[in-house]
């Protein structure tokens, strides 16, 4: 590298005891940081430089929020981050038909049509078999979720 192109001054003392591969990455991070190239890192520069790293890390996170990507967080995407089980409780909600915190047999079947699964009734009474740890024919919640968990996926 070149280091004459910079108008960073750059002592023999340093040369000498930084190797060059690593002098080149110190010199593009002070070239990043000096806003202005006139060789100096002012305080407005270095602030300036991570706040605009920050504001782009930052900017992700409310992107990874704004799930519907409408610009703005509402308070049902919020709780969403802030609940990690919030999105499963409520699909199970929406598959629980008769709104009674069990999945029957006959939901389970709905789901599967619902969702063009080419499943027989066997294997769907297979599947609720699976997760009915406590073997009442039904699934509650906490299997639900331990079966979802296991499968990886809601």
């Amino acid at each position: 590298m070149n280091f004459h192109e910079f108008k960073v001054n750059i002592s023999e003392e340093i040369k000498a005891l930084v190797p060059e591969e690593r002098l080149a990455k110190i010199i593009e991070n002070f070239i990043n940081l000096d806003s202005n190239q006139d060789g100096k890192i002012e305080i407005d520069e270095y602030i300036n430089f991570y706040l605009t790293e920050k504001k782009i890390n930052l900017t992700r996170k409310f992107e990874r929020l704004d799930t519907n990507k409408d610009g703005i967080v509402d308070f049902q995407e919020f709780v969403a981050a802030s609940e990690p089980t919030f999105n499963i409780l409520k699909r199970f909600r929406e598959l629980d038909l008769d709104h009674n915190d069990l999945l029957s047999i006959e939901e389970a079947l709905s789901i599967a049509d619902q969702l063009v699964l080419p499943l027989s009734i066997e294997q769907v009474k297979a599947i609720v078999k699976e997760a009915d740890h406590d073997g009442d024919g039904q699934v509650t919640y906490y299997e639900y979720l331990g079966a979802i968990t296991h499968l990886g996926f809601q």
